[in-house]
């Protein structure tokens, strides 16, 4: 394996950590615009959320932080329709990651839209990483940088990060039903540990979590019994009970249904 793909594996792998073991949901989608910026790099990151029937959409996070200020919206409601990413999803119903230098022709350089979002917030190449969204919607992340285009190395990278935040709106239902959790710091248990020991009360296997985490089965064992010491347990099940205990893990499933009697 060369060295290129082990970065890409292990920046795959600290974004999926983000999504697994942020303790605060509603920070989810800025670190992952955080970490897209680093990682591909680019100059900033909007998630939107369109209605393409209708003509309306917003954006609902970005990075950096100043996008916040920016006018965002009224970009959208007077140049969606003009954006060549966002007319090729429309039409298609693609779900590929694609730079605006594969769909866009010289007129857009030129347009309008164009340079209005240029003097507004500085977009010049950008990238779309579009999310499965309902018939005559599109959602999906906008990414752009100065100058330079993207790459097929970016694209490739940008395939592999859109499939895991497809997982984020799943899991951030699931994470905003549960009660608070504790810090699992206090414990001395850290995120890589906790994101093991999550995946442990899901049934998954060494290997498996192993797979998921995009590391190795050692490491996995390696991380099992150092939470395994933390709790002063021994075995999966006596960690699983202790840590449910100790509110670092949601109550078992299933088990308010059976004390509801249903």
């Amino acid at each position: 394996m060369t060295s290129l793909f082990r970065d890409d594996g292990r920046r795959i792998h600290d974004l999926a950590m983000d999504i697994l073991t942020t303790r605060k949901p509603v920070r989810v989608w800025p670190l992952l615009m955080e970490r897209l910026t680093k990682d591909l790099p680019g100059d900033l990151a909007v998630l939107i959320d369109l209605d393409w029937t209708a003509g309306t959409g917003h954006a609902l996070t970005g990075s950096p932080d100043w996008l916040h200020q920016a006018p965002l919206d009224a970009l959208i409601h007077s140049h969606m329709r003009a954006h060549p990413l966002l007319r090729h999803y429309a039409r298609t119903g693609d779900r590929t990651p694609l730079a605006m230098d594969d769909v866009a022709d010289g007129d857009w350089w030129k347009s309008e839209a164009y340079h209005a979002g240029r003097a507004a917030i500085g977009i010049d190449r950008q990238l779309a990483l579009p999310l499965d969204a309902r018939p005559g919607q599109i959602r999906g992340v906008i990414m752009s940088r100065d100058g330079t285009g993207y790459s097929d190395r970016d694209l490739e990278y940008a395939a592999l990060a859109r499939s895991l935040l497809d997982t984020v709106e799943a899991h951030e239902k699931a994470v905003f039903r549960l009660p608070a959790l504790a810090d699992p710091a206090e414990h001395g248990i850290t995120l890589r540990e906790m994101a093991v020991l999550m995946l442990l009360g899901e049934g998954l296997t060494a290997y498996a979590i192993g797979r998921r985490l995009t590391i190795k089965e050692a490491t996995v064992n390696k991380h099992k019994e150092n939470v395994y010491r933390k709790l002063g347990v021994h075995d999966r099940v006596t960690a699983l009970r202790k840590a449910r205990a100790l509110d670092l893990l949601p109550p078992e499933p299933g088990r308010d249904a059976r004390l509801n009697g249903e």
